[in-house]
């Protein structure tokens, strides 16, 4: 299966020249053909990474034939569902005093919210919703939700889960054609890095908040220690699906060319576990030849290297807060 693709030398969001960061890369996840090059703008301002070449956008939804969102709603070997909420519990626990004194907990339980949890409940848009996972944990606060995902296995699976209550719909944004004015927040988990056009993305999520709504927006961070340590097995390249990797200055400069004023920007270390188990497992498959799955995995060893480099990472957030694993945006019309 050859993916066609075009030419990107220039930053697509500053127009500026862009350096070879990473060369060769594959598809260690769910094993998409081809070798990827990835560039890094040359401007402090900006430091955003982007394809070179880059896919026609309409071979995209080819690189979601197979997804972890997916994998979420199947309801094949139910048996191992259980045990697999048990050994996460109990990591959860046992790990709850170290992350509760680090503030780790309390960081979390507000990217879970996407940062929320201060806001009087309204209509809420999830774009890119996946599983619906979060919109499910936000109607129990009350939000009435909608969420919207260009993938149509996960918006089936997702209406098989937990659909009752919810408005779903198999659509990008622009396609949505919501109303001006719709809603009063609009978030994006691990979206804006999937999309081809982020600035558009921005001003059409503009467009449908009410005045005075919020817009979050979480992504991986670029100059996050991970990307330091994995280089081109860090799991927030995911080549090819992931077309921009985001700096905060990339992100900031997104949201100022998409009409906000209003912003606040930071990076987090919430999330680094995972992610970090991830990129060690890529690591792992990169030496072996082979392929990383994600799926109900038990590997004691690389969730413990994964704890221990969270703490590494969030101990240098003391120093560079810019190197947390995760860029999140958050503004406001």
């Amino acid at each position: 299966m050859e993916i066609r693709t075009v030419p990107c030398p220039l930053c697509p969001l500053c127009g500026g020249k862009g350096s070879l960061l990473h060369p060769h890369m594959r598809d260690r996840m769910f094993a998409i053909p081809g070798n990827w090059t990835l560039r890094q703008c040359s401007s402090p301002d900006c430091g955003l990474c982007w394809l070179d070449p880059g896919p026609v956008e309409s071979e995209i939804p080819r690189f979601y034939t197979n997804y972890f969102t997916h994998e979420r709603g199947d309801l094949s070997q139910p048996f191992l569902r259980p045990w697999y909420s048990l050994l996460y519990t109990g990591y959860r626990l046992a790990t709850y005093m170290p992350s509760a004194c680090l503030g780790l907990n309390k960081a979390r339980h507000q990217i879970q919210h996407m940062f929320l949890e201060d806001m009087k409940p309204g209509k809420l848009l999830d774009v890119g919703c996946g599983n619906g996972v979060f919109l499910r944990r936000m109607r129990r606060l009350g939000w009435s939700g909608t969420g919207i995902d260009f993938d149509a296995k996960a918006i089936e699976n997702a209406t098989k889960l937990h659909g009752d209550g919810l408005t779903l719909m198999n659509t990008d944004l622009s396609g949505a054609r919501f109303p001006d004015n719709s809603f009063h927040a609009v978030t994006m988990s691990h979206v804006i890095e999937h999309i081809p056009d982020p600035v558009g993305l921005l001003v059409e999520s503009r467009r449908i908040l009410k005045q005075g709504g919020r817009l979050v927006v979480t992504t991986p961070n670029v100059r996050s220690f991970g990307h330091k340590k994995f280089q081109d097995c860090w799991s927030g390249l995911d080549s090819p699906r992931h077309l921009r990797i985001f700096s905060l200055s990339a992100l900031q400069k997104c949201a100022r060319q998409a009409g906000f004023n209003t912003m606040k920007a930071s990076t987090s270390a919430a999330n680094a576990d995972g992610l970090i188990a991830i990129s060690l497992g890529f690591a792992e498959a990169k030496a072996t030849f082979s392929f990383y799955q994600m799926k109900i995995q038990f590997n004691f060893i690389r969730g413990l290297r994964s704890l221990m480099l969270q703490y590494v990472e969030l101990r240098q957030m003391r120093h560079d807060a810019e190197c947390g694993e995760e860029a999140i945006l958050i503004c406001e019309k």
